[in-house]
């Protein structure tokens, strides 16, 4: 199962960052299929819930529409039930989308999004992969978003120098970039010096 998991990490790596924009929904809708029908043969198979999870939310961001809550909705309940099977799973991914999906999503009442539940399971996705590239650079975006700048800073500089992941080469280079970029700006931000305050 761990070479099947792989192979679908890759597919997706390629799908979503080198295919063609206007192909990407019906790519990530024929790994969705391919996926759920693996999960019908092993159904406690953790790492096809996670990824059913991942594929399902990109695609909706591909291509958002009407289903597009429903769908984060259903995503975050795959990974719950994943968590369920096996915590630690592809080393803590669940935890990284589900952070994700927190930190992202609306709030009460159109959605669910919570950032005191993000930061929880962020931190949860770190402490099983200290050093992945996505749980570094998310959870820095995370912190960028809620306004905590100078806490940001160490977690973009790691995730811009790690390993690149060898079955997501494409995310990897994309995620260093950016977060090469975010570190950059947030640099500069920092070390503005405030306004002047006018004399009485």
């Amino acid at each position: 199962m761990r070479s099947t998991i792989e192979q679908i990490e890759r597919q997706w790596d390629e799908i979503y960052y080198h295919g063609l924009k206007d192909q990407r929904k019906e790519g990530l809708t024929q790994l969705l299929t391919h996926i759920r029908a693996l999960k019908k043969k092993h159904p406690e198979q953790a790492g096809l819930l996670i990824w059913e999870a991942i594929v399902l939310v990109t695609r909706t961001g591909v291509a958002p529409d009407l289903s597009a809550l429903s769908n984060l909705d259903e995503a975050r309940h795959l990974l719950l039930q994943a968590i369920e099977i096996e915590p630690k799973a592809l080393d803590g991914a669940a935890y990284l989308a589900l952070g994700c999906l927190y930190y992202q999503a609306p709030g009460w009442p159109l959605s669910f999004g919570d950032n005191q539940k993000a930061e929880r399971y962020l931190r949860k996705a770190l402490a099983l992969n200290p050093e992945g590239i996505e749980a570094n650079y998310y959870f820095a975006d995370y912190l960028r978003q809620t306004g905590r700048l100078q806490e940001a800073l160490g977690f973009f500089q790691k995730a811009a120098t790690l390993p690149d992941n060898p079955n997501q080469p494409w995310l990897s280079t994309q995620l260093k970039k950016e977060a090469a970029t975010a570190l950059q700006a947030l640099v500069a931000r920092l070390q503005q010096k405030p306004p002047a305050q006018p004399l009485p």
